[in-house]
């Protein structure tokens, strides 16, 4: 018979600055962490912008990286 683990899951879409942005990554990382959540994946997001008369364009500003986070419930 196996046995089921209810989880919780969280998202956390983090901008990171140019400078500093590994100490950013890991003090987010370690804080989720203290407070018992478990880092699933880690990936970049690069979000879109429809501009006036043109396509839909990637704009480098709008890049984040999320990060999926897990806990028991």
């Amino acid at each position: 018979m196996a046995i089921t683990t209810k989880l919780h899951y969280k998202v956390i879409d983090l901008k990171l600055g140019e400078q500093g942005w590994g100490t950013q990554l890991e003090d987010t990382i370690n804080q989720q962490a203290q407070d018992g959540w478990e880092l699933v994946t880690v990936f970049e997001h690069q979000h879109e912008a429809q501009q006036v008369g043109s396509g839909t364009v990637h704009l480098p500003a709008l890049v984040t990286v999320a990060l999926i986070f897990k806990e028991p419930a």
